[in-house]
């Protein structure tokens, strides 16, 4: 599965607001032992990992357990990217909300924007992520801050109770992130979200303008299919890895070939989705070892030869690295089960 990202424009202004608070690039490449900025993409996107290690080495230097909320606030003041363009230029806030949930990937490739009406006095804006793949509280905190102080014009007009609610823990911070976001924080709730009046849907943007919403919408979703062609390709990837592991791993060369691929331009984009072509190999060979184990009557020696080990010994250690346990362990637990 492809490395999870972040916007460009997210990286750039984290580094801005840390700069203006005396963390020099220096500083920084000395906690993170790299240089964020070379690892953006020909795309313009970063590794949501790399964007949540910079977050926590900017927390250290700065002794500041708030400082995605405090970050995220200060970005608001920049547009961050095309998703920010099309809300301004929307009709009203229930169009640009709903550019929220279809290009939300374009900010974070992580999960997704769910708008929901409650009730007839209330709506909400939460963040749907796969429970064993929460982002950090930083990552959190910093998106719903910068989404929250930019749309924080559009939510004061209505008279309508607001909160916000976190997944995470507070760590004794309620007070700093109530006084941040100007309204009620809670944590430890099912998802992360904001909750607003319901009557604020239909007020009407700042500067809507139809024309140019439709143009904004049409270059956002070129993006978004961009995006998403690199989950394709690797899918496409580990379809022909795993059609040719019998006889052995193939090279990449081999790979490219079959999908008609210069093998520069898909190690290139292997590349950019920070997924090395290593790394398809093993998922491939993990992810067909437990089918293989689970048929039954398919000896080890042959399940490695399956998965293109030169050895039984080498796929029993790989089994063991994958899940802990020996193959044939392994299966003597399903069949007891």
């Amino acid at each position: 599965m492809r490395t999870p990202t972040v916007c460009k424009e997210y990286l750039e202004n984290l580094l801005e607001y840390l700069a203006e608070r005396g963390v020099n690039a220096r500083q920084l490449q000395s906690v993170l032992r790299l240089n964020p900025l070379t690892h953006i993409t020909e795309h313009g996107r970063v590794p949501l990992r790399l964007f949540e290690m910079t977050l926590d080495a900017g927390a250290t230097l700065l002794n500041d357990p708030c400082l995605g909320a405090n970050a995220g606030t200060h970005c608001s003041r920049t547009p961050w990217g095309i998703v920010d363009y099309l809300g301004m230029s929307a009709a009203n806030a229930r169009e640009a909300l709903d550019g929220i949930q279809r290009y939300s990937r374009l900010l974070i490739d992580h999960g997704d924007m769910v708008l929901t009406e409650i009730n007839s006095q209330t709506a909400c804006l939460s963040w749907q992520q796969v429970s064993r793949q929460q982002s950090a509280p930083h990552v959190v905190e910093f998106f719903f801050a910068n989404w929250y102080r930019v749309n924080k014009p559009m939510l004061d007009r209505g008279d309508a109770h607001r909160e916000v609610h976190f997944a995470h823990a507070a760590n004794g911070r309620e007070q700093q992130l109530t006084e941040l976001f100007e309204a009620p924080v809670q944590f430890g709730k099912k998802v992360n979200a904001v909750h607003f009046g319901r009557e604020l849907l239909d007020q009407p943007t700042l500067y809507p303008h139809p024309g140019i919403h439709k143009s904004l919408e049409q270059a956002a979703r070129i993006e978004l299919s961009n995006l998403q062609f690199e989950d394709r390709l690797i899918k496409d990837v580990r379809d022909c890895i795993a059609g040719q592991l019998a006889e052995g791993v193939p090279r990449l060369e081999d790979i490219s070939a079959q999908l008609g691929i210069g093998a520069r331009t898909l190690q290139r984009r292997l590349n950019n989705t920070e997924t090395s072509y290593k790394s398809l190999v093993d998922e491939t060979r993990k992810a067909r070892s437990l089918g293989l184990i689970a048929q039954g009557e398919m000896a080890l020696l042959d399940i490695s030869a399956e998965l293109g080990f030169s050895d039984q010994s080498a796929f029993q250690k790989a089994f063991k690295r994958w899940y802990g346990q020996a193959p044939g362990r392994y299966r003597m637990m399903l069949q007891a089960s």
